[in-house]
């Protein structure tokens, strides 16, 4: 048995929160954090995906707060850590979270996503590029085309909360696009959104913004390549994105409850879902 109450001394065993923590308003702000890490080709097949995800909290709770947090599937988490606030002892044997929190921002959690979970995992946002190369007519040179299409899929694999309102809206979308060394010279335009080239590091960077399913962004370029020899490899793009409300493993609180003090704060729980290491390999 494990034992609820408070450790002698309260405040002065725990290095993590000061002592006389005083706020006008009590709330306690809980993010589900997951990030997707995924390899996928040029035509939106994923080759390989995996799931992490961490619990970000905000608290701003006067005294000595008692939490309680507990969720609806908590098989679906693997491969945990926490910060030291947790009492580790009850989560081993009841799978929930108790813990006298920090005041202010910290990371609750960290977890990956059991395997299997997200087996055949459809991601909510597809990238096509395409590069095609041809011999120019004169010099020692070689001409290059790139199209990439960008949209947002209607039908994933997420889950989303039941809080969410209206379409889906995908947000902080934006293409990484790295080019050969031997490019010299790159021309690019997108019908949405800003792309810049960087010459030097031979990257360009597309921020698109926010994404609908009914948009269509589209960039497309011309380059001049040093040589008559096609690149032996083309440098796979990066696409980052978020969508807040959803989650791809479907793992949420059922209850955060409050013991210790009088008062009853007002508590926010949402699920965020964004790409982590999220790779695009080009079709030629």
């Amino acid at each position: 048995m494990v034992s609820e109450a408070l450790p002698t001394g309260t405040v002065s065993n725990m290095p993590w929160r000061k002592a006389g923590v005083s706020h006008s308003n009590n709330e306690i702000y809980i993010d589900i954090v997951e990030e997707i890490d995924a390899i996928v080709d040029g035509t939106g097949n994923v080759i390989s995906s995996d799931v992490s995800g961490s619990i970000q909290a905000q608290s701003h709770l006067s005294g000595v707060p008692d939490l309680l947090l507990t969720f609806k599937d908590p098989d679906i988490i693997d491969d945990c850590s926490f910060h030291p606030c947790v009492r580790y002892v009850r989560y081993d044997q009841d799978r929930v979270l108790s813990f006298v929190p920090p005041d202010g921002n910290f990371e609750l959690m960290r977890y990956r996503v059991r395997s299997g979970v997200t087996q055949g995992f459809n991601p909510p946002v597809y990238c096509q590029p395409q590069l095609h190369y041809a011999e120019a007519k004169v010099g020692n040179s070689m001409d290059g085309r790139i199209t990439v299409n960008v949209g947002a899929r209607s039908i994933s694999s997420l889950v989303f909360s039941s809080s969410r309102r209206g379409p889906l809206i995908v947000e902080d979308v934006a293409i990484v696009i790295p080019f050969p060394q031997n490019v010299r010279t790159v021309n690019l335009s997108a019908n949405m959104g800003a792309v810049v080239y960087d010459e030097a590091g031979k990257v360009a960077k597309w921020v698109i913004g926010k994404l609908d399913e009914k948009m269509r962004p589209q960039l497309t370029g011309n380059m001049v390549l040093d040589g008559r020899r096609r690149p032996e490899e083309n440098p796979p793009l990066t696409v980052t994105w978020k969508i807040p409300l959803a989650s791809v493993s479907g793992l949420s609180v059922s209850g955060l409850s409050l013991t210790g003090e009088r008062y009853k704060p007002y508590k926010g729980v949402r699920n965020i879902t964004k790409s982590g290491r999220f790779q695009v390999r080009v079709t030629n």
